[in-house]
Formats: structure tokens, C-alpha cells, sequence
């Protein structure tokens, strides 16, 4: 045979066989790509942690700054400082998040119609960045803390707009070849939607995770508490806590998450101190904030006779596969999330919208909505 020809059909077989490679090289970097992509949708940022964050993060711990700042103790035991297990971070820009935090400085405020844990990194003194706030600031009444303080959890929902991006790195809930999955590298956690828990004096869970949900009566499905067992949960931990929340597993979280859930539900056979009160003074509150605007000849008959707008709950139901976030427009600006097939109960009235966190409007509220309607988001 040429030998030429010989050499010919080797160089053939060799190009081929490196076509091959690098296109299985390049499918592959396709498919990281794509499924990257697919967990930035659900609240990861798809940046990792970087060894100069981390050595950040220890010389921030280092601190005694916040110290100084410690104000009186609170009745329910939040204050305090408490160091990051996981690496928390915070910034100007949500893409440059290069501030690693060590610890916060845990207070408490409370007003007529907010009540909030303010979490302050050194930052917060030495440079000006605002604080992460976990709470409410569009609520009449304290009720919600008042219930969780009875179970010696305090609980704050919702993490408050402030104007500077808080994060944590975590391993994160994505989905691979189809199935939810949880993350073997650890990625960027945006802090919005944030709930804060108080299991123990010295020992902060936080979560976006929706085993801070309704419960319903015959439980979840199996298949959602194994979803809800792959999201993140942050802890903070005083310094004689340090040994107990560093060894604490995902399986133990979410036992003690849900343990607290399950208690807070509890609440209306609590018998608690001034929870009929409460729940007085936020009719009481709703009713004047309900109020029609307008007075005398624009306002209906009905409202009239009445003076007010009386407000009502009703069920939403998430049939979306997914967590979503909304808001009550016409009622509240608070962004609130629910669950993937989570039932929970809201306060509403008619004009109220609800309306997704993309501008979607779920639905509107009308005078023939009934109270306990179940409204579906599909």
C-alpha cells in the first residue's frame, strides 16, 4: 500500500477523533452553562466564594468594633453578637459583593407599625452600609412576635429593602439532568426574602427556605420536604455557641425549622397573653387605614354606613412548581413569598391585587370575593 496514503488515512482518523473531543468538550461546557443558569433562577448567583473573601471574613471576626455598640439586652434575648458559620457578604452592587462579613451585631427595634432584627456588620460603622433588616415595617401590631416570643423562638419575616445587597454563600437547590438536586459547590444566595428565627439564646437560623411555611393538616408531600431539604439555611452563633452550630447537619436544620413551624401554628390554642388584644388593635388599625380616602358624596353607600372597608382573609394557593414572590398592592408593599403547593392564609379587601414580583397580577380582590376563597397561582 502508498505509504503515503497510509499517513493520510492516520491524520483522517486523528483530526476526527479530536472533532470528538471537542465537541463532547464543548456540549459539556453548554450543559454547565445552561444548568448554572438554572440555579441563578432560583435565587443563587452562580459566583463562588474566593480565598480572599474567606481571609476577609476571619479578619472581620477579628474586630472588637461592634463591641462598643452593644446596646441594653432585649426581653426576648436577640441581642447580642453573632459570628457567620457560613460566609455572608455584602456590597454596593449585587455583581461585587466584595465585603466579607465575620459577625453582626443582632438588635432589636420595634414601632407602631414595624417590627424588625437589624443584623449590623462592621461595615455598617466603619463605612456606612446599611444593615440587613428581617422584619415588617407595613404591620399595625407586633402579634407575629408576640406568638413566636410565646413558643421562645422570636421570628421575624420578610428582609426590608435598605438600599446596600446581602448574601451567603451556601450549597444550593438546582436543577440537573431534570431532578432537583442539591448543589456540591457552594454559590451566592441573594438575601432578599429572607426569615430569621431565634431557636435558642445564642443561636439565629436563617433561611429563605419554605419550611417556614403553612403546614397543611395531613402534611407535605414527600417529595416537597425532600425539595425543602435542600435549601439553604445561614446560622449565626454567639461565641459559646460556636462548637453546637458548627456541627449542626442540613437534617438537623430543617428538624429544627420545621419543629418551629409546627409550634407556631399552634398558636391560637397558646392562650396567649394579649393575643385577643392584638388581634383588636390590628382590626383596629386595618379599619383606619382602610378608610375610602374620599369622604361624604364620593363615598359609596355602603361604606358610608359603614365607615370602612372591612378587611377579610382568604386562602392562595401556589400550584406553580415553584416559590413566588408578590405583593398586595392597594394593602402592603412588603414583598411575601409562599411555597411550591403551599396553602397559606392572607388578609385582604376589595381592590386589593396580588401581584407577582414580575408585575403578574395573580388576582384581584372584589365586594363578591367571599372570606375563606382559596385563590390558585397556576
Amino acid at each position: 500500500m502508498n505509504p503515503y496514503k497510509i499517513k493520510g488515512i492516520t491524520l483522517a482518523i486523528a483530526l476526527l477523533g479530536a472533532q470528538q473531543v471537542n465537541g463532547q468538550g464543548l456540549f459539556q461546557k453548554l450543559k454547565d452553562k445552561a444548568e448554572a443558569a438554572t440555579g441563578s433562577i432560583s435565587g443563587s448567583g452562580g459566583q463562588k466564594p474566593t480565598k480572599a473573601l474567606f481571609e476577609k471574613q476571619q479578619a472581620d471576626a477579628a474586630k472588637t468594633i461592634l463591641e462598643g455598640k452593644l446596646p441594653a439586652k432585649d426581653k426576648y434575648g436577640l441581642t447580642g453578637i453573632y459570628y457567620c458559620r457560613e460566609l455572608f457578604v455584602c456590597g454596593a452592587k449585587e455583581d461585587k459583593p466584595d465585603m466579607a462579613i465575620g459577625k453582626f451585631l443582632v438588635t432589636f427595634e420595634k414601632g407602631t407599625n414595624e417590627v424588625k432584627a437589624v443584623l449590623t456588620p462592621s461595615y455598617g460603622v466603619e463605612a456606612g452600609v446599611a444593615p440587613l433588616m428581617i422584619g415588617r415595617n407595613d404591620y399595625p401590631a407586633d402579634l407575629v412576635l408576640k406568638i413566636s416570643s410565646a413558643i421562645n423562638q422570636p421570628r421575624f419575616d420578610a428582609t426590608l429593602s435598605n438600599g446596600s445587597f446581602y448574601g451567603f454563600y451556601a450549597k444550593q437547590r438546582i436543577v440537573k439532568d431534570g431532578q432537583d438536586v442539591k448543589d456540591t459547590k457552594e454559590t451566592l444566595r441573594n438575601g432578599a426574602g429572607l426569615h430569621l428565627v431565634l431557636i435558642e439564646p445564642g443561636l439565629i437560623l436563617i433561611t429563605p427556605g419554605s419550611g417556614l411555611y403553612y403546614i397543611p393538616k395531613n402534611g407535605r408531600a414527600p417529595e416537597d420536604v425532600a425539595k425543602e431539604k435542600m435549601d439553604p439555611v445561614a446560622v449565626l452563633y454567639s461565641k459559646d455557641k460556636e462548637a453546637k452550630a458548627k456541627n449542626l447537619t442540613d437534617e438537623q436544620l430543617y428538624d429544627l425549622l420545621v419543629t418551629h413551624q409546627k409550634a407556631y401554628q399552634k398558636r391560637d390554642a397558646l392562650m396567649i397573653d394579649g393575643q385577643k388584644e392584638a388581634y383588636k388593635e390590628i382590626d383596629a388599625a386595618n379599619t383606619h387605614l382602610l378608610k375610602a380616602s374620599s369622604s361624604g358624596k364620593s363615598s359609596s353607600t355602603k361604606e358610608s354606613s359603614t365607615g370602612a372597608v372591612k378587611p377579610f382573609r382568604v386562602e392562595l394557593q401556589n400550584l406553580t412548581g415553584d416559590d413566588v414572590y408578590y405583593t398586595l398592592q392597594g394593602m402592603s408593599n412588603s414583598l411575601q413569598r409562599i411555597g411550591n403547593k403551599i396553602i397559606t392564609s392572607i388578609t385582604v379587601k376589595p381592590g386589593v391585587s396580588i401581584v407577582s414580583k414580575s408585575g403578574r397580577v395573580i388576582a384581584t380582590i372584589t365586594e363578591s370575593t367571599k372570606p375563606g376563597s382559596r385563590i390558585k397561582i397556576e
